[in-house]
């Protein structure tokens, strides 16, 4: 009986090696990346639950100005998507609309107001909801009716969005209100004169400044890719990965035949 051997090439070798370890890799890759966002949508999950408690400057919750500490407080340190309770007055006049929003599969704008927070210099930019592309053609709702003008109190969410996918420079519109293509705090902060806060408060559903002005809540989504998708992706390398590896042993033999 003919014993067989294996001969696939020298090339044939390099090829298999080559493209066996990237399809291995980004197998290894997108398991990792399905952990990270797994991960990610845990924090968000139990923080957003927490009851809200008030964001200051101070450390350790400590007003040196009052010589107050307030209980269950929030500092410059708090983390993504913690609930938090922010004092202060809108600045309408620096209005930034985040572009390309569908919702309900409608195009529109997520509406993005600086907010000035009370006994500091610091403003944070507040998500107060969705308006339509129609509606953005009639003018910006004012943020309140009465009895809510002036400073009020603002529950919600702390979110740090990423840069996402950059396709232009040009990301952001010159006149006011501004139309930006991302929602990145990096870009965003160039465009005011003053300090902005490292997040985003996305308004609760209930808060006053969403549905007493024409603007749609949108609830947040803690990322645009779903861990089982990159689970699936790590099946589809891995598939390439014995595919390859199937076709290597079998040219090999082949050859050897022939």
């Amino acid at each position: 009986m003919k014993r067989k051997s294996f001969k696939p090439g020298v090339s044939l070798t390099i090829f298999f090696v080559f493209f066996a370890c990237v399809f291995f890799a980004l197998g290894l890759w997108q398991i990792d990346r399905g952990q990270a966002k797994t991960k990610i949508i845990s924090e968000f999950e139990a923080r957003s639950k927490q009851v809200g408690c008030p964001y200051n400057l101070y450390e350790d919750g400590k007003d040196t100005v009052n010589n107050f500490v307030s209980e269950g407080y929030c500092t410059s340190k708090s983390k993504q998507w913690d609930q938090v309770s922010i004092y202060g007055e809108f600045d309408e006049s620096k209005q930034i609309l985040l572009d390309n929003v569908i919702y309900n599969g409608i195009a529109g704008y997520k509406v993005l107001t600086p907010l000035k927070i009370k006994s500091s210099e610091n403003f944070i930019l507040v998500d107060r909801g969705w308006i339509s592309r129609d509606t953005f053609k009639k003018g910006l709702p004012k943020i309140y009716k009465e009895p809510f003008y002036g400073e009020a109190s603002f529950n919600g969410v702390l979110e740090d969005p990423e840069l996402g996918l950059v396709l232009s420079d040009d990301l952001v519109t010159k006149e006011w209100p501004k139309i930006s293509q991302s929602k990145n705090l990096d870009i965003l902060s160039k465009e005011y004169n003053y300090s902005l806060e490292p997040y985003i408060l996305v308004l609760n559903e209930e808060v006053p400044g969403t549905n007493l002005n024409s603007l749609d809540f949108i609830g947040i989504v803690p990322t645009t890719m779903m861990p089982v998708k990159h689970y699936g992706y790590s099946m589809t390398w891995f598939s390439m990965f014995l595919a390859i590896c199937f076709m290597y042993l079998w040219i090999g033999f082949k050859r050897n035949e022939e």
